[in-house]
């Protein structure tokens, strides 16, 4: 942060770094940054890592901590933050951050490790192999061959075959996390949903291998990418790509949850990238609340990497978000240029008598201006065009003029883009020059002469039975009816679905039954 400088304005600062101090989650910020819970007692935590051994004294208010190997690392929260970043406007943008859900993880529950047993880690019960066995991804998810052999994801996506020797041999999908170096640091797993012994319950399968959660999965890398596009899972870069992608595309996933820690290791890998201006970012995060909030966190963090001018203050609770740029001494005698194509952009008459500025409420100050707005009246307003609805219009009038390079979001019409995938390859129909029994099969349709049809229903029946001249349909009443060919007008031929592929790959159902680890 450069501005508002320290010495001008102090009270500022200390408002922040008493925010910092008390509204930070001590404990779940270092159990989401590696560290180990070893001791807990009715007043304390202790916590350790390679390196430090943290011991918090949580019936103080606010939270005091020191550190059991450096005497000199003690203090409240934002002291912590101060020896683990270069200086004091990094420690108060990282404290921000972390308090304002930047650096939220969900609530996991952290459990006593005892230091004096011997864990197996979890990467020694699985061998990983290059991808051999695609069931999960092709018949589950309706991930084509062609995508998974494409020159962008080619040699990327592995398999995990459990040590164990049980009869099977378990084909778990196995996305690696990548480190900058384009090596695997950890593995995130996938299968098919398994019904849980233990709680009674279906339960998704999601294995992460390791603790080094921050790196990610990304494509292979290329020179000059048109594109680089961001999503939650692995799987959603896959559908994406199948669905709108192209060769010149660059792919990462954050594996499905947003922190500071891997923000910062995503900003380090896209800058090299970011040296040319024909490169652009566009985030496909889910189609839901929490994917909306992972683009708001996900565009902050780059504003405030790859702007100088502005630090960009994010905060969200109870669905409503505050955005508070602060702007440097340097561009505040120009802050009128950027305002006012803010408030020309936000009093535009989108979308018809809705302009965007009845849903964003910005004020201006002498050296910031504050967006705040409901993101579920956001997200849920009327389309204003296909494509396009008031929060992409919004993502856009920010980084238009905040980030050097172009930046957008693209939204699935289903939850996510996997499900848009599975969907665009459902049963669909082909209609045929000819009717002839010949080229006819069960489950295709017929439509008749005639604008109804039996009884006065509709005049599309499904073909349960073929004759030399007539077919045998179902029209949804309680009887079949048979319908000779002359009086049929169209032919509608059944395309091939994701269960056909799944009948021709019966013989190798073995080898992509559920992993049974829970």
């Amino acid at each position: 942060m450069q501005s508002p400088n320290y010495l001008d304005d102090p009270e500022y600062y200390k408002r922040l770094i008493s925010k910092i101090n008390t509204e930070a989650n001590f404990p779940m910020h270092l159990h989401q940054n590696g560290y180990k819970l070893i001791k807990k007692s009715a007043g304390s935590m202790e916590f350790k890592n390679d390196n430090d051994r943290i011991v918090l004294q949580m019936a103080r208010e606010p939270v005091t901590y020191f550190n059991r190997n450096d005497s000199q690392d003690k203090g409240l929260f934002f002291m912590y933050l101060m020896k683990r970043n270069i200086n004091f406007y990094k420690a108060v943008q990282a404290g921000l951050e972390i308090v304002n859900g930047l650096g939220y993880m969900e609530n996991t529950p952290m459990k006593v490790r005892s230091s004096k047993v011997v864990r197996k880690s979890l990467e020694e019960n699985f061998n990983i192999v290059p991808l051999r066995n695609s069931n999960y991804l092709r018949l589950q998810r309706g991930i084509s061959k062609t995508t998974l052999n494409s020159p962008i994801f080619k040699g990327r996506i592995y398999n995990a075959y459990p040590t164990v020797e049980n009869g099977y041999q378990f084909a778990n999908i196995a996305f690696p996390k990548y480190d900058l170096n384009d090596h695997p640091q950890n593995y995130i797993l996938y299968n098919k949903s398994f019904r849980s012994s233990r709680e009674n319950r279906i339960k998704k399968f999601r294995l992460v291998l390791n603790q080094k959660d921050h790196f990610l999965f990304y494509s292979n890398p290329i020179k000059h990418p048109s594109k680089i596009i961001v999503a939650e899972s692995g799987i959603d870069l896959l559908s994406y790509h199948e669905l709108h992608g192209g060769p010149d595309n660059f792919y990462v996933s954050f594996s499905g949850n947003v922190y500071q820690k891997k923000l910062e290791f995503f900003g380090q890998l896209i800058e090299p990238y970011l040296k040319t201006n024909t490169v652009s970012m566009v985030s496909i995060m889910d189609n839901d609340v929490k994917g909306f909030e992972f683009d708001i966190k996900l565009f902050t963090s780059l504003i405030n990497r790859f702007n100088p001018n502005v630090y960009l203050e994010s905060s969200y609770s109870h669905g409503n978000v505050s955005l508070t740029f602060n702007n440097t001494s340097k561009v505040a005698d120009q802050l009128t240029n950027p305002i006012t194509l803010l408030e020309e952009k936000l009093s535009s008459p989108l979308g018809g008598d809705k302009p965007m500025l009845c849903s964003v409420k910005w004020v201006r100050y002498k050296d910031k201006i504050v967006l705040k707005f409901s993101l579920p009246e956001i997200i849920n307003n009327d389309q204003l065009e296909e494509g396009k609805n008031l929060f992409k219009s919004l993502i856009e009038t920010i980084t238009d003029f905040q980030l050097p390079f172009r930046a957008t979001v693209h939204k699935s019409k289903g939850k996510d883009w996997n499900d848009d995938l599975m969907d665009s390859k459902k049963a669909k129909y082909i209609k045929m020059e000819n009717v002839s029994a010949d080229f006819m099969n069960i489950g295709d349709q017929i439509e008749l002469r005639t604008t109804k049809g039996p009884e006065g229903g509709p005049n599309h029946g499904i073909i349960k039975a073929i004759n030399n001249q007539s077919v045998e349909c179902d029209f949804g009443l309680k009887f079949s009816y048979t319908i000779p060919l002359n009086e049929i007008s169209a032919h509608l031929k059944k395309k091939a679905t994701l269960a056909s592929e799944k009948r021709n790959d019966r013989i190798e159902k073995n080898n992509n039954l559920q992993n049974s680890i829970e």
